[in-house]
C-alpha cells in the first residue's frame, strides 16, 4: 500500500474484573493459530503497526492504550467492526460480550499524522577512542 501512515490512539477502562480477559484476549492473538490468522486480517485492514498497553491503576484494572498505524484508522475501526471474517467476528464478540467494549466507540486518545518520533536503534554501540 502507498501512502502516508496516520496513527490512532485508543484508550478504554479495564476493570480488575476485566483484566484477566483482557490478557487473554491479547494472548490468544500472539499465539498460533490466531497469530497467522491476526496477520492477516491486520494486512486486509491496511494496519501497519499495532501495540497495546495496560497502564495499571493501583485499585487494579488499568487503562488499556492502544496505538495503531494505518492508511485511514477511521475506516480500518469501522472495517473492523463490520466484518464478518471470523477473527474480526471473534475478536468483536468478546470485546463486546466479554469486556462491553465497542471498539468504533472507544475514546480517542488521539489521530492524527505522525509528525515525530525517535528511536534507539543503536542500542548497546558507543563511540570508542583509543588515544594512543
Amino acid at each position: 500500500m502507498a501512502g502516508r501512515m496516520s496513527l490512532l490512539l485508543l484508550a478504554c477502562d479495564i476493570s480488575a474484573d476485566q483484566e484477566e480477559s483482557w490478557r487473554r484476549l491479547l494472548q490468544e492473538l500472539s499465539d498460533a493459530p490466531r497469530k497467522e490468522e491476526h496477520v492477516r486480517s491486520r494486512r486486509r485492514l491496511g494496519i501497519s503497526a499495532e501495540s497495546v498497553w495496560l497502564v495499571p491503576k493501583r485499585s487494579g484494572g488499568g487503562v488499556a492504550v492502544v496505538y495503531l498505524e494505518a492508511l485511514d484508522p477511521e475506516w480500518t475501526l469501522d472495517e473492523l467492526a463490520a466484518s464478518e471474517a471470523p477473527l474480526e467476528m471473534y475478536y468483536n464478540g468478546v470485546m463486546g460480550k466479554r469486556l462491553g467494549l465497542d471498539v468504533v466507540r472507544l475514546p480517542r486518545a488521539a489521530s492524527g499524522e505522525l509528525l515525530f518520533a525517535w528511536r534507539d536503534d543503536v542500542r548497546g554501540e558507543r563511540e570508542v577512542t583509543n588515544n594512543s
